[in-house]
């Protein structure tokens, strides 16, 4: 089974769902550009920022800054990956995380697999 890393993020305040889940896309780009890792499929189950990722669009507010930083980053770095949607229920490993994200502290790194998502990892990859 290839290295599993997994890393937790919380904010505070609360942001709205959107804005929130663009800064999920964006620490992923920037955590794995950082680990120069590349040929990556990067899941979101927002079709709004998955949409608004592979849109030319201009939204100036929150939202549209951190997605035009999301795309800047991606494309500076990676080839040969893809940013996709997925539907909440097909995407149990990022539920069963952010159940476990307020548990932790705002910023946790998993270097081995987390227990919280082990048996479903094994799973997908039967």
């Amino acid at each position: 089974m290839p290295p599993v890393l997994a890393k937790t993020e919380w904010f505070s305040p609360i942001l709205k769902v959107d804005v929130g889940e663009s800064l999920g896309l964006l620490s992923a780009i920037r955590w794995l550009k950082d680990l120069h890792i590349n040929n990556v499929v990067f899941e979101s189950d927002s079709k709004r920022v998955v949409d608004s990722f592979h849109s030319n669009r201009k939204d100036e507010y929150d939202f549209g800054a951190i997605i035009r930083e999301c795309r800047n980053s991606f494309s500076s770095f990676f080839t040969n990956s893809q940013v996709e949607f997925i539907r909440r229920q097909a995407n149990e490993v990022t539920h069963s995380l952010a159940r476990a994200a307020p548990l932790l502290p705002s910023f946790h790194l998993f270097t081995e697999m987390p227990h919280c998502i082990d048996s479903i990892i094994v799973n997908e990859m039967r």
